[in-house]
């Protein structure tokens, strides 16, 4: 008999210690959490229900998005003039820089031709020297001694042979320019393609490009965003002036440098409803490579915004609502989602001080019909209301 009521006794002893356990875990969590319990005076009943402060704070958050790398610079070499090849000075992968020699084309056709144009301009030199002396001297015997017709003919012979001089001088610069195209120099610094050129090849302006030259370094990234994440990122000034702006390379790693923001696109995609963002990066080593897809990590910087777990947020057709505690009365709140993190959302910070979030989906008839105000008109615009959070 006296071992039973000692294992009762030991039992209820047990008991009593798991729930004053509990009551102290509730206690604490409540306390060092924030985790309130809010007493709600409905047409029916007082209700007490879990809640927790709405604070707001400065979020760091990292988007992730595909981008593609582009040559900020990229030349393909025609030729200006028609010729044969005489010598390839590059190879495929050589890095070159701007004005060194690539190719030079067969120039005995263009040095003839630079020859003849200048024995035209000393020829038309020699013309404009007789011309001159000519009208001079008829120009100063007077009208006694030359007729008017005369002294007109001489001066039409001296502008004729200064304009022929002149035509001269242009055909020689117009040949000396061909001669000049004959040697084929790079305009950049960079990295040259593929070459399949020989000596003896015919090449035109219709031709294929020769080759092609590719700067490496920097190197721009290209990706998307959407327009809202756009006019979000014009709320703060610059765009991307507050951002990190990173790259995770195909096999996983981190590319080592931070990329500058350039530019956005002129217009937004129609099909996507996206803009289009330049990112440079340099590239010491050659790490990337143009047409490469990687990926573009975005870290952003949302000042002011609240911190939403994603299972207390409703989503509906006319936007995304929660239900908050103000001033003793539940309240269904539509807010801004900016971003999406993990098992949170981002939203903007449209709360007032005080103001808790109830940390149930409250759903029944009797939420609907005793606790949530039918007129919710005065809530529309928290801001004006009272102090932020």
């Amino acid at each position: 008999m006296a071992k039973s009521l000692n294992k009762k006794l030991l039992w209820g002893i047990g008991i009593a210690l798991i729930i004053a356990a509990f009551a102290a875990g509730y206690y604490y969590a409540s306390h060092s959490h924030g985790f309130q319990t809010p007493t709600l005076t409905t047409t029916a009943d007082t209700l007490t229900l879990p809640a927790l402060p709405l604070h707001s704070q400065d979020v760091v958050f990292t988007k992730k998005y595909i981008g593609y790398v582009k040559p900020i610079y990229e030349a393909k070499i025609q030729p200006f003039i028609n010729g044969f090849i005489d010598k390839v000075f590059v190879k495929g992968g050589q890095y070159v820089r701007k004005g060194d020699l690539l190719l030079l084309l067969e120039q005995d056709l263009y040095k003839a031709q630079l020859a003849a144009a200048n024995a035209d301009i000393l020829k038309a030199k020699a013309n404009l020297t007789n011309a001159q002396l000519y009208y001079d001297r008829l120009n100063k015997a007077g009208n006694k001694a030359v007729s008017p017709t005369d002294l007109d003919n001489a001066k039409a012979q001296f502008l004729t042979a200064k304009a022929q001089l002149e035509q001269a001088v242009a055909n020689y610069q117009s040949a000396e320019v061909n001669y000049k195209y004959t040697i084929i120099r790079s305009p950049i610094d960079g990295i040259v393609g593929n070459i399949s050129l020989t000596p003896g090849n015919y090449v035109s302006p219709a031709s294929e490009p020769l080759l092609s030259i590719i700067q490496y370094n920097p190197l721009r990234v290209v990706f998307s965003i959407t327009d809202k994440e756009y006019l979000n990122e014009l709320k703060n000034g610059r765009p991307f002036a507050q951002d990190t702006i990173s790259l995770q390379l195909p096999d996983g790693s981190a590319f080592p440098n931070y990329g500058i923001f350039k530019y956005a696109d002129n217009a937004i995609n129609k099909s996507t409803n996206s803009v289009a963002v330049y990112a440079d990066f340099k590239n010491i080593g050659k790490t990337l490579v143009p047409n490469a897809y990687v990926s573009v990590l975005l870290k952003q910087t949302f000042k002011n915004t609240v911190l939403i777990s994603k299972d207390l947020l409703s989503m509906e057709r006319d936007g995304n609502y929660i239900f908050i505690i103000r001033n003793s009365k539940l309240l269904k709140e539509k807010v801004n989602v900016i971003a999406s993190e993990n098992t949170d959302f981002i939203v903007e910070n449209s709360f007032q001080k005080g103001d808790f979030i109830l940390t149930i989906k409250p759903q029944a008839e009797f939420f609907k019909k005793n606790i949530i105000p039918q007129d919710t008109s005065e809530h529309k615009n928290p801001a004006k209301d009272g102090e932020k959070s």
